[in-house]
């Protein structure tokens, strides 16, 4: 088991198949550009993983997040989107997984991409999404 030290003696590490994001709130910057995302799960005994992506309503990406093997349950993060005109509807994609690298590696001989591997060794523990609204 990885050392992972909680401040609240009541909070029980769980296993990975349970383990839940708890709260995922975003709000817009009044700039338009940044979105302070505010991300909390439940306390683990192994370090998960977490990708956010923000996609506007026709589905093309405007910021991407990675946290690989978080160390805190409670996170908050400020993601840029990309472009100049931000104004509109968006949807903010959270995914909490786990990924046995070493599992499903290329085999010897053959190259894959890092992007393969990790797709094939990811398991999804939980997922959320959240309606942004940036005026």
């Amino acid at each position: 088991m990885s050392e992972i030290f909680f401040t609240d003696n009541s909070e029980v590490p769980l296993p990975p198949d349970e383990v839940k994001i708890i709260s995922l709130d975003a709000k817009p910057r009044p700039d338009g550009q940044r979105i302070a995302v505010i991300f909390e799960v439940t306390p683990f005994q192994v370090k998960p993983n977490i990708e956010l992506r923000i996609e506007d309503e026709s589905g093309n990406e405007h910021a991407r997040l990675s946290v690989v093997e978080a160390i805190d349950r409670k996170m908050d993060f400020t993601m840029h989107l990309r472009g100049t005109d931000t104004s509109g509807k968006y949807i903010l994609y959270a995914r909490l997984f786990y990924a046995d690298i070493d599992k499903y590696g290329a085999e010897e001989g053959e190259k894959a991409q890092s992007g393969q591997i990790l797709k094939k060794a990811s398991q999804n523990i939980d997922t959320r999404t959240l309606e942004i609204i940036i005026p």
